[in-house]
Order: structure tokens, then sequence, then C-alpha cells
């Protein structure tokens, strides 16, 4: 079963449990409950909060843990309104404004689902489970539950990480490369911006084999890999697709600009003299999205531009 299933499991058994602990808290007259109440909740892992969705009306201890530069919830509240004021922008999770809901009234709403939050504290950062409820409807009073998962979100984007990069050249694979593009499809429908492919293909790679050896051959894909790479916006996608293959997605970038860039390497790989590297040139073919283009069809154009780049003699760029 995966981890943060069974987190998120506990956290909406904890969250039915200190509902009740606080609904008694708030409603209940009886001190002595009131005070197991209060044991109960400050000896939670997870940070558990009430809100009135304007202000934090209560924190338990484990809050501070993380919050230390703060003695109490009047010292927090001085300074920031909202633990919401420390949720770091990124896909996948909560916003202080999500889907044009504040975000406790979201949690609410969509209490079903697994919710996850990114939380940056003095320059450190945490991801949290969260699941908030409604314990007094008349006040709109929030109890909110944050589950510490850090580390298994970290360790699930180092594999993450792992499995969209190549070994060898330590670029794009293409797995990552296929993700790309579809992404990049969908932004160009959507958004009707300009983005280009380039398709590069190492000439007479089997020479340099037969002169190096395989891994000679290795040697020259790892160090022009990361001669192509230096060269390039950091907005650039730039991945390995198969053996000598490699792909260049170029976002917000018209075909004559990617043309610029294609003929920039090209040169610069010919001109290229690394210490144990014989010369190698490449062939580029280079196109832009069109209206209509899907995965399959742009691959193919630019696929086919550079079969031209290579029949005209290779070392060159073609504009397909």
């Amino acid at each position: 079963m995966d981890l943060s299933f069974e987190i998120a499991v506990v956290i909406g058994v904890t969250l039915v449990l200190i509902t009740g602990f606080l609904s008694v808290l708030f409603i209940n007259k009886f001190s002595k409950q009131r005070g197991y109440c209060n044991k109960i909740i400050d000896n939670s892992v997870n940070i558990v909060l009430v809100s009135n969705g304007l202000e934090l009306i209560k924190a338990n201890t484990t809050f501070f843990h993380y919050f230390d530069k703060f003695d109490n919830i009047k010292d927090f509240s001085k300074k920031h309104a909202c633990i919401c004021e420390f949720f770091e922008e990124e896909d996948g999770y909560l916003s202080p404004l999500t889907d044009g809901e504040p975000w406790i009234e979201y949690l609410v709403t969509y209490q079903t689902l697994k919710h996850k939050v990114k939380i940056k504290i003095a320059d450190r950062i945490y991801y949290f489970l969260v699941s908030a409820s409604l314990i007094d409807v008349k006040s709109r009073v929030y109890a909110i539950i944050f589950s510490d998962i850090t580390e298994q979100e970290i360790t699930k984007k180092e594999l993450v990480s792992l499995s969209v990069i190549d070994e060898m050249t330590n670029v794009g694979n293409r797995k990552l490369y296929d993700k790309a593009i579809t992404e990049q499809i969908v932004l160009a429908q959507r958004y009707v911006h300009p983005f280009s492919l380039v398709i590069l293909d190492i000439d007479f790679f089997k020479k340099v084999n037969d002169e190096l050896g395989h891994a000679g051959g290795d040697q020259v894909l790892k160090l022009y890999s990361k001669l192509i790479s230096f060269n390039l916006r950091q907005s650039d996608i730039f991945a390995r697709i198969g053996g000598e293959e490699f792909a260049i997605i170029l976002p917000h970038t018209t075909k004559d600009k990617a043309y610029i860039l294609a003929q920039k390497l090209r040169e610069m790989v010919e001109n290229y003299r690394g210490e144990g590297l014989i010369p190698i040139t490449i062939s580029l073919g280079v196109v832009q999205y069109i209206k209509g283009d899907d995965e399959s069809s742009i691959f193919k154009r630019a696929d086919t531009a550079l079969y031209k780049a290579k029949d005209s003699g290779r070392n060159r760029v073609v504009l397909g």
C-alpha cells in the first residue's frame, strides 16, 4: 500500500478524533474535560490549528516545533494572519486560494480528496498532508491538521527525477521528452504561443565507436551532451531519445530563432576540441508547432528534416 495513502487514512481518523475533542474544548463547560482535550491535542505529532478563516485562534505545541521563533499564537499572529503566508506555489500542492476558493473552505468542501501543501519556514521546505473540518457552524470555526510527509515527498521527487534522467549523459530521457512534448502541445493549443522542436543526431557515430570503442563512444556522448546543455536556456528541454539521437524542445520559440540556435550548436560541436575526443559533427532538423500537430506528427516532421540534413551531406541544419 502507498505510504502516503496510509498517512492519509491516519490523518483522516485523527481529524475525526481531534474535531471531537475540539468541539468539547469550545462547547463543553467542564474544565476537567477541557484539560484532557488540551493534553491530547498538544501531544499529537501533527500540527493542529483552530481558525475562523481570518485568524488563528489556537495552535498546539507541535506547531511551535516548526515555527520556533514564536512562543505562542499571540506572537505569531502579530506578524502573520495565516499559516498560508508560508505556502509555496507548486503544481499539485494547495495554494492560499485554490480554484477561486479560500484554502480552508476548499479543504472542507473536498474532504474526501487527499490534499498536500508545501511550506517554507526559515529557508527550509516542508511537505504536509492537510485536512480541515468545521467544528462550529455558527461561528465558522475550523480545525486544521497538518501531517508531516517531508521525507516521503523528497524521496518521491528524487525517484521521479531519476526516472526521467538518462543515466549516462545526465540529460533528460525519452520519458521526459514524451511528457514535455505533450505539455508543450497542450500549452500551445491553450495559449496560442509558439514552440519549436529540434532533433539532432551525431554524424557517423558508428565510426566513433569503431575508433574509440563503446566506452569511448559513451564518453563522447557524455561530453557533447554537457556542451550542448550549457548553451541552452533553463526553460529548454534537452533529452536523449535513443542511441546518439537527441531532442531539444524550445518553449516560446519560433522556428527562425530555433534555426539560429541549431546553427550555433552545430558550429560549436564542429569546432569543439575536448581532451581525448575525436572531432565530430551533428545534423539537425528544426520544426515549429503548427495547429493540429500532435506528438507523432511534430516528431515526424522534425525527424524528416533531420534525415534531409543527413542526405544532403550531414553537418547541417534543415528547417522543416
